[in-house]
């Protein structure tokens, strides 16, 4: 009877942390990123470049293997059309590849002279401080992490002296799965991410890949 007791003892006492380990909730003092941050473009339209550059876009290109690639300009700055009409050699890659929209890369001008953005050190430079949520955010995506809207464990941010604290998501889609992580990333554009040690919204019958 004694050891009976003892055992419920035990359930009741680790029942309740098991619980808090399988849902976990975000610090004090984050608070859930706001709407509209999940899309790319909307993403690069925030950008502000500390350096007050002649000319600049941000342009999306379509893979080279498409039948009809197409060539989207985002956002910019300047004379856009004067930007474009320049000659230069199309970048094969940018800093960001998204498997159905292409890839993105900045070609500016400075000091009159064109040129390109095609890596995160290279967007890092363009930028120069990262000091806007949404500048933060993208370099974040280039490290397949993002706002999982649905939970605060995915969702969450606050500003610091040093830059942004995060959680974000890594959406994995063989098999299906979302991968939380605690993410710092700094004004000089540095990125820690640190896995939460779990998974959720698993789905070991699909796969999208």
């Amino acid at each position: 009877m004694q050891n009976y007791l003892l055992k419920i003892k035990y359930y009741l006492l680790v029942f309740p942390l098991f619980l808090i380990a399988c849902n976990p909730h975000v610090e004090k003092g984050f608070e859930k990123i706001p709407p509209g941050l999940s899309l790319t473009e909307d993403l690069i339209r925030a950008i502000r470049p500390d350096k007050d550059y002649q000319y600049w876009a941000c342009i999306r290109q379509d893979f080279s293997g498409k039948i009809h690639p197409k060539t989207e300009i985002i956002t910019g700055h300047g004379n856009i059309s004067y930007l474009m009409n320049n000659k230069f050699d199309q970048p094969q890659s940018g800093f960001l590849a998204k498997m159905w929209s292409g890839y993105f890369y900045i070609a500016y001008v400075e000091k009159d002279s064109l040129k390109l953005v095609t890596s995160r050190a290279e967007l890092i430079r363009f930028i120069g401080k990262i000091d806007g949520l949404e500048e933060a955010l993208l370099l974040a995506e280039i490290d397949d992490l993002a706002v999982d809207y649905d939970r605060d464990i995915g969702g969450a941010y606050q500003k610091t002296k040093k830059g942004f604290e995060f959680y974000l998501a890594r959406f994995r889609k063989c098999t299906v799965r979302t991968e939380p992580f605690r993410v710092s990333i700094d004004s000089m554009g540095n990125i820690k991410a640190k896995s939460l040690g779990f998974y959720y919204n698993v789905d070991d019958t699909r796969c999208y890949d």
